[in-house]
Parts: structure tokens; C-alpha cells; sequence
């Protein structure tokens, strides 16, 4: 288990996606409907609104939904990352500052 969620009710939020509920807090997502997301189609739109919006146990359900691999492409792929989430992600994730972009918002 990793150590950045050793407060966290795990089993709460395991459950939780057993249960086949949303998993991620739903003020994440205010732009869309939460019964139009796909997670497997909707992957990108998710990581990228989790890493850079979410709570801790947000992250966990993400890193429990989605593959370390998965997550990384999706990161790599992504135009929409502020320079803080960059940072994390590069530290976390392990991925190189200059495999992902900052959103033009931020230049």
C-alpha cells in the first residue's frame, strides 16, 4: 500500500468501487453530466481533472481504477496540466518535466 494513503479509509473507498458508484468527487466533474461519463472512453478528461483538482482519495480511486502505464500516457498526452500538477506528476509518476506540456492558460 502506498504510503500517501495510509489515512484514508481505503476499505470505504474500496467498497465503494465495487459497488459500481462514481468514483471521484462530483464537483470535479460540474461540466458534465455524471451519467455521461465513461470511465474507459472518458480516461484522459478523468486523470487530467483528478491530478490536478481532486482530494487524496480522488488520487486513490484513480490510481485504482487506471494503471501506472495508463496514467502516464494520459499525463504525456494532456494540454490542459498547471505547472504545480507537472511538478507532482514528474516527482509521483516518475515522468521527465519535459514528457508533459502546461496549458497555453499558464504560459
Amino acid at each position: 500500500m502506498n504510503q500517501y494513503f495510509n489515512f484514508l479509509d481505503t476499505k470505504k473507498l474500496d467498497e465503494k468501487l465495487i459497488g459500481g458508484e462514481f468514483p471521484f468527487s462530483k464537483y470535479l466533474f460540474w461540466d458534465t453530466a455524471i451519467g455521461n461519463i465513461d470511465l474507459q472512453k472518458n480516461k484522459r478528461y478523468i486523470i487530467e481533472r483528478v491530478v490536478s483538482r481532486g482530494f487524496l482519495q480522488d488520487f486513490y480511486m484513480l490510481t485504482k481504477l487506471y494503471s501506472k502505464e495508463e496514467i502516464k500516457e494520459a499525463l504525456r498526452k494532456s494540454r490542459e496540466l498547471d505547472p504545480k500538477t507537472i511538478n507532482f506528476c514528474s516527482y509521483y509518476f516518475n515522468i521527465p518535466k519535459s514528457e508533459m506540456h502546461v496549458s497555453s492558460f499558464y504560459s
